[in-house]
């Protein structure tokens, strides 16, 4: 979001598959790192293949900051070989169903922001942060319930589901802001 007359500050917003690939995992697991600690049980295929919470984070971080370069996260060399082949053949059944995602959820916050004046709202909350961010970057993804994740410099993860609504989105983009500034000094 990058308004007319004004500063060249941007606010990204995008729900890349590879980012919300390492949240499917966490969910068909089952494994629970916070914030993404709020779904049900998986089948726990991926911790008895060796994935433990510190693994995920790291491996998280490196897709999140990746992010300016997408790639495929199942390529990433971690832990064991049978961890990392069972992620490159979740990849495969995975893809499918993120795309279909990516295009739906696109759409679901286009229809929730619907509202120039929603827009509007938003981009004048964050002016206050736009002289200690040169940007933010908002990376959504599916998840049962609305939480963020923070990771400096500039970019936030922000689960969501179709009941969230723009007010709490914007909420919770505003509270990653003020985390994200914070973080700068």
């Amino acid at each position: 979001m990058n308004r007319s007359g004004t500063n060249p500050w941007h606010l990204v917003e995008d729900f890349p598959i590879g980012i919300n690939f390492c949240v499917w995992i966490l969910q068909k697991d089952g494994l629970a790192v916070s914030p993404f600690d709020q779904h049900p049980a998986g089948d726990g295929s991926l911790q008895a293949a060796g994935l433990d919470a510190r693994l995920w984070f790291l491996w998280f971080i490196e897709a999140v900051i990746g992010q300016r370069a997408p790639a495929n996260p199942s390529l990433a060399r971690i832990g064991t070989p049978v961890l990392q082949q069972r992620l490159q053949d979740l990849w495969g059944q995975y893809l499918p169903w993120a795309n279909k995602w990516h295009r739906a959820s696109t759409k679901r916050l286009v229809e929730n922001f619907s509202q120039p004046e929603e827009h509007l709202r938003l981009w004048e909350s964050l002016l206050p942060f736009q002289q200690s961010l040169p940007e933010m970057r908002i990376y959504y993804v599916d998840y049962p319930c609305v939480v963020s994740f923070v990771v400096p410099p500039v970019s936030a993860v922000l689960g969501f589901n179709e009941g969230a609504t723009s007010a709490e989105i914007s909420r919770y983009i505003l509270q990653a802001a003020k985390k994200l500034s914070e973080a700068r000094g």
